[in-house]
């Protein structure tokens, strides 16, 4: 899944299916992650994003015309089960936990 990260807010650019070996975490540690979800809502675990969303921004090559209005863009392999039906990012901190999206698996 490719998430593009800008100052309006987060949305999904692409989503590609791989098939790579991957598990799903079941602690939420504070920071960024994918969290899977079932149609109904539940948790079936988490990826951790390990760069975070909208911490920096690369940009190859360096380009002088790009500032750091530019959105950041982030890549994160997620296992999809069998009864996975979305995904939401979510930031945890010590103050709780916020959604910033949710987003259909399977759907651009």
């Amino acid at each position: 899944m490719i998430f593009e990260f800008a100052a309006d807010g987060l949305r999904l650019v692409e989503q590609h299916p791989v098939h790579v070996a991957g598990e799903l975490a079941r602690d939420r540690r504070p920071g960024d992650h994918v969290e899977v979800r079932t149609r109904d809502g539940r948790s079936l675990g988490c990826v951790p994003v390990s760069t975070g969303i909208g911490t920096s921004v690369e940009v190859f090559p360096e380009d002088p015309y790009i500032g750091a209005a530019a959105p950041s863009v982030v890549t994160v392999v997620v296992p999809a089960p069998p009864d996975a039906d979305h995904v939401a990012v979510v930031r945890n901190s010590t103050g709780g936990a916020e959604v910033l999206g949710t987003f259909r698996l399977g759907q651009p």
